[in-house]
């Protein structure tokens, strides 16, 4: 006799349950543990289709928060951000499953030179590759590209233009996620001190791999809590925001993070020439006026530099002052080591590059001998270029580093210019904070490079995304006078 169908369906569900079971004791058994993740990504991805919005902002908490999947799982021959990029890589699909299906794209975009420079950037690392030194190495490179724009820049872009106060949920997303961190950090370092360097350079594992892209990601967060503490309405959330924001500068101090102190110092500056309103031209000429500066007397600063031999440590003064120690502190010479072989492998192929992702694996034979600090390998296999700039024109020659320069002369463009067209005091902010945001990594960029991860990726192409959303939509409105499809996301 046939079992009807509600009777089916119970025996399917107990059977796929006694496999489960079953499967997860021989898993347990044999000590592979990530098989139990498995019920984790079924309720995540039924969630994605049905909520995708939803997954997106967790997605954003979590990028902070995110590990790698060796600290999980030591012995992996493979390594990526968990639960992350699994995450990134549903959505992505999923987006590009339903753009399909719609026949729907946001066309606006093709009017942003931002956007244009986007795909200009990730041709030329596509076309690249068939160059490579390692092939695989660089595809993998493409791909981890591919979803950190479509997601955090495209996928961000559609629910931002859709819902202006979806912005607000991406970025407080984000700083939750940090506030875990940083707690965390905290935590580690009280029993510690704060005065401890060397232990605040692992204080923000296993999330951050070292402390100087943990800066990164807090002076990213500075400027936008600074906005939202400006424009708190009532005085008990302005405080507390505000306390926020002391916390995190807290926290930015003792990440010991050089490079973050800088950034944020300079995106201080421009700020202050935002609000002092100093022309465009005038910032140009002085810049230009400062660049002839240091071309003509480059042999005295760096005569000068040498004679400093203040080493990093945990007094902050002689911390600041090892800033442009190039002669004794092994941290700083081991970056001009890195770029003076990128430089190298730069001159060698300045047009394809030796490959997208392949400077950390090819990178040793081109060190010098009078660069070589106590932390070189002869093996090269102490990481990467330490500079987006450099990292890039050695990877996948001057195209490519043009290419990135481009999407932050557009980006920043954009929301310069968008400052007197906004009339909506509190997205004023937002898109200034963004700027200030963003200007602060374009200088990080120049002496680490940290968009292969997630926690850097999230706020450099979210915060791209924000300043074009806000600025056509108080250009171009919700409607331009063409029809616009609203998108389901």
């Amino acid at each position: 006799m046939f079992l009807n169908r509600a009777n089916r369906e119970n025996w399917m569900l107990l059977g796929a349950s006694m496999l489960f079971v079953l499967a997860s004791a021989l898993f347990v058994y044999k000590q592979t543990y990530i098989f139990l993740a498995l019920p984790i990504l079924l309720i995540v991805g039924v969630w994605a289709i049905f909520s995708p919005s939803k997954v997106f902002y967790a997605l954003v908490f979590l990028a902070p928060l995110s590990v790698t999947l060796r600290w999980i799982i030591p012995d992996l021959s493979f390594d990526f951000w968990f639960p992350t990029e699994p995450m990134l890589v549903f959505l992505l699909v999923l987006l590009i499953a339903k753009s399909l299906s719609e026949r729907y794209f946001r066309i606006e975009l093709f009017n942003q030179p931002v956007f244009w420079a986007i795909l200009f950037f990730l041709g030329w690392i596509l076309v690249t590759i068939a160059a490579s030194e390692m092939v695989i190495v660089s595809l993998k490179y493409f791909l981890v590209r591919f979803w950190f724009i479509g997601v955090f820049f495209y996928m961000a872009y559609m629910l931002f233009r859709k819902n202006l106060s979806n912005i607000d949920r991406f970025l407080w997303a984000y700083i939750a996620g940090m506030l875990v961190v940083i707690l965390w950090a905290s935590y580690k370092q009280v029993s510690l001190g704060f005065l401890n360097q060397k232990a605040a350079h692992g204080a923000s594992t296993p999330f951050f791999i070292d402390h100087t892209s943990y800066g990164a990601a807090i002076a990213f967060s500075i400027p936008i809590l600074v906005a939202f503490t400006f424009h708190a309405k009532s005085k008990l959330k302005k405080f507390l925001i505000g306390a926020l924001t002391i916390f995190f500068v807290f926290a930015l101090v003792f990440s010991y993070s050089r490079a973050a102190w800088l950034s944020l110092a300079i995106g201080l500056g421009v700020w202050l020439l935002i609000a002092l309103r100093i022309k465009f031209r005038t910032v140009a000429i002085g810049s230009i006026l400062l660049g002839a500066f240091l071309y003509f007397f480059i042999g005295d600063i760096i005569s000068h530099m040498e004679k400093n031999t203040t080493e990093s440590s945990g007094n902050l003064m002689e911390h600041v002052q090892s800033i442009y120690n190039i002669r004794t502190d092994a941290s700083n010479k081991e970056r001009v080591n890195r770029w003076n072989a990128a430089l190298d492998m730069f001159v060698e192929r300045p047009f394809f590059g030796w490959g997208p992702g392949t400077y950390m694996f090819l990178y040793a034979p081109f060190q010098r001998s009078q660069n070589t600090t106590i932390i070189s390998t002869n093996l090269g296999t102490g990481g990467n270029a330490h500079s987006e700039y450099l990292g890039l024109m050695s990877d996948a020659g001057v195209l490519a580093v043009l290419g990135y320069v481009l999407i932050i002369v557009f980006a920043l463009s954009t929301g310069l210019k968008g400052l007197s067209k906004i009339p909506d005091k509190r997205y004023r902010r937002i898109n200034i904070a963004c700027v200030i945001g963003l200007i602060t990594y374009v200088f990080h960029g120049f002496l680490n490079n940290f968009l292969d991860a997630d926690k850097i990726a999230a706020p450099f192409w979210g915060f791209i995304a924000i300043i074009v959303a806000i600025n056509l939509h108080f250009t171009m409105g919700i409607n331009n006078g063409t029809r616009e499809r609203e998108n389901s996301i």
